[in-house]
């Protein structure tokens, strides 16, 4: 039988790709671990970007009655505590693929050339995912800003590892003072640096100092200009200059991630620090984790402990009937993923994970493409897609150090 050419190639190798677009879609979210936790809220939208309603903060208006019997109430205005966080889309992924016109007419016969592009969608499918997935797990310090949010930036930055501000879905969660001047009792200024840009009278916060003996949480700014932002303390001591080394931190408590903890695995062993790690979640946000994504070192030190202690049995074992390998802390699912950082446990609600694609296109194959000047032609296959979460303090992170 004579070669098949190019253009029998690449018509049959893009109806192959629309053909198999929804398999690909299936198989990029469930081929990896984390990905697979955004397949029950993956969704298809269009807009400017993904629009998540969230709640702010406490309405803090309840109270006993004010008068003798008469139902008295504050009629202030409410504080506002519906709004929203906003996502934007990513620069489109894109993965084309453009065969050598020799590879191809040296495929003759039906069967060879459809297992030639049997391959290349497999592979189409396998390089898509990975890349998703290794920009999910970028840590924040790498974050590029034509890429999508990794987890280390929806749930796991803490305001103390920045000396700027952090925006996460359009929130700015913390902004750190280097230079302040908490007064006596009464209100403190603290000098910052474009605090318009961050913050907003009437905001929520969480103030963290390097002495504790000046922390507040649930404060309201009472004030905020471009160069100063203030807030009502109750401390009768002066801070002096040598206290101010460090500055403050200011967070507002809703876009706080749940929990974040750099344990050290000589000093707490890892059974503690996932306990700790989920209580506190549940304290902060009245909701508990549903799945816990590990890297090596840290799914490595929960098998060891568990099998040390003769318990891996008992809390469910390694399974070879699942998709993955993975163990159980209590009720929660422990998966190993191996594009996770070595040294990280993300502790993941599920419900608070959103995953969104452009108008359809994710993993989508659009029409083939000559190469000037060659006989080669390139088939592209694309998402343009976003990652949100609803409530960063449902979720958590742990950092494992020597």
């Amino acid at each position: 039988m004579a070669a098949l050419g190019d253009d029998f190639f690449v018509q049959t190798f893009t109806a192959t790709l629309q053909k198999y677009e929804k398999v690909l879609v299936d198989n990029v979210l469930l081929e990896h671990p984390t990905l697979e936790l955004f397949k029950a809220n993956a969704k298809s939208i269009t807009g400017r970007g993904l629009v998540i309603p969230i709640r702010a903060a406490n309405l803090n208006a309840t109270g006993f009655d004010t008068t003798s019997g008469s139902g008295g109430f504050a009629s202030t205005v409410s504080t506002d505590i519906m709004g929203s966080a906003v996502y934007s889309w990513a620069k489109g992924i894109i993965t084309p693929f453009r065969v050598a016109h020799r590879e191809i007419i040296q495929n003759s016969g039906p069967e060879q050339i459809v297992n030639l592009v049997e391959e290349y969608v497999k592979s189409a499918a396998a390089d898509h995912g990975d890349f998703i997935t290794s920009k999910l797990h970028t840590l924040g310090a790498s974050y590029n800003s034509d890429s999508f949010n990794s987890l280390d930036m929806l749930v796991g930055n803490a305001a103390s590892d920045s000396t700027s501000a952090i925006t996460v879905g359009g929130i700015t969660n913390n902004y750190r003072a280097s230079v302040t001047r908490a007064r006596a009792a009464g209100v403190a200024t603290i000098g910052v640096a474009s605090a318009t840009s961050y913050f907003s009278v009437g905001d929520l916060v969480t103030v963290i100092d390097i002495s504790s003996i000046y922390n507040v949480t649930n404060v309201a700014l009472t004030a905020v200009t471009s160069t100063t932002i203030s807030y009502p303390i109750t401390n009768t001591t002066t801070e002096t200059t040598a206290g101010e080394t460090g500055g403050k931190v200011f967070e507002k408590g809703y876009w706080q991630a749940g929990y974040r903890d750099n344990s050290s695995a000589a000093a707490t062993d890892i059974v503690a620090a996932l306990r700790l790690a989920t209580n506190e979640i549940y304290r902060a946000s009245r909701k508990r984790p549903t799945h816990i994504i590990a890297g090596f070192d840290v799914y490595e030190e929960l098998e060891a402990y568990l099998a040390e202690k003769g318990q891996l049995q008992q809390l469910g074992g390694s399974n070879a009937a699942t998709r993955f390998n993975e163990i159980k802390f209590g009720e929660l699912v422990v998966r190993l993923d191996p594009d996770c950082q070595d040294d990280r446990a993300y502790l993941l609600n599920k419900d608070s994970l959103r995953f969104a694609y452009c108008a359809g296109e994710f993993m989508k194959a659009f029409p083939a493409q000559v190469v000037p000047g060659t006989l080669d032609t390139v088939v592209p296959l694309a998402s343009t897609i976003t990652v949100g979460v609803s409530e960063r303090r449902a979720n958590g992170l742990i950092i494992r150090t020597a």
